[in-house]
């Protein structure tokens, strides 16, 4: 029997990618049932078709979704969605964290004895020093570089291109435009936001938006 998955969330994007990425988990093809926890017209998610070859896919509402604990699950967003879906989830249907399934990348490279947990995403060409901790739901998203004994709390998001260096910590639900620098031993608080492009050489307080090079907080996130 073919693996089958199922898919928390619509967002189209990310569909596209979860879709590629299963197809090269499982070359000889698998199963997603997407679970659509919002109407498609008050879905504002944008991009192309997630058709990919090998993957097989049916698409249910949220209403008459009967959850099966052994089927692994898989948050259907990689942005900004993923709390709202997992709290949905989890508040109508008791998916807790440890049902979620995390998809490495065949592309990327995770070094010895980093800790990977729930519902993580890695993309393509992304590299995992040694002795990391990723928690849970925190996307690694194409060509980020995460240093050694670096944390990631629960929704973090390093978008692609990211350098992130070693022994550095950031707090849970912190967003990292693409393309940032972020030196050794960096604290960055809880929701902050650092810019895409950004350099950022010392600590970021919680709840922030900070940018430039280097970094400085420019206002508070709202």
């Amino acid at each position: 029997m073919k693996p089958h998955y199922d898919v928390l969330g619509k967002s189209h994007f990310a569909l596209a990618v979860i879709c590629d990425l299963l197809a090269r988990l499982h070359p000889d093809g698998c199963s997603i049932q997407i679970v659509a926890n919002i109407p498609e017209e008050q879905n504002t998610s944008r991009g192309h078709d997630f058709t990919v070859a090998g993957v097989t896919w049916s698409v249910i509402d949220a209403d008459h979704y009967q959850p099966d604990p052994v089927v692994p699950k898989v948050l259907g967003s990689i942005g900004k969605a993923r709390r709202a879906i997992f709290t949905y989830f989890f508040n109508h249907h008791d998916i807790g964290a440890d049902q979620y399934y995390s998809l490495v990348h065949p592309m990327a490279t995770v070094g010895a004895q980093v800790a990977l947990g729930h519902g993580v995403h890695v993309g393509p060409g992304a590299s995992i020093a040694p002795y990391a901790k990723i928690r849970d739901f925190s996307v690694i998203n194409r060509n980020v570089s995460v240093g050694h004994h670096t944390v990631l709390d629960d929704f973090a998001c390093l978008n692609p291109g990211v350098t992130l260096a070693g022994v550095c910590h950031l707090e849970r639900d912190v967003t990292v435009g693409a393309g940032a620098t972020i030196i050794d031993q960096i604290h960055i608080g809880a929701r902050s936001v650092i810019g895409a492009g950004s350099v950022v050489t010392k600590n970021i307080p919680a709840d922030v938006v900070a940018y430039g090079v280097p970094a400085r907080v420019v206002r508070e996130n709202s």
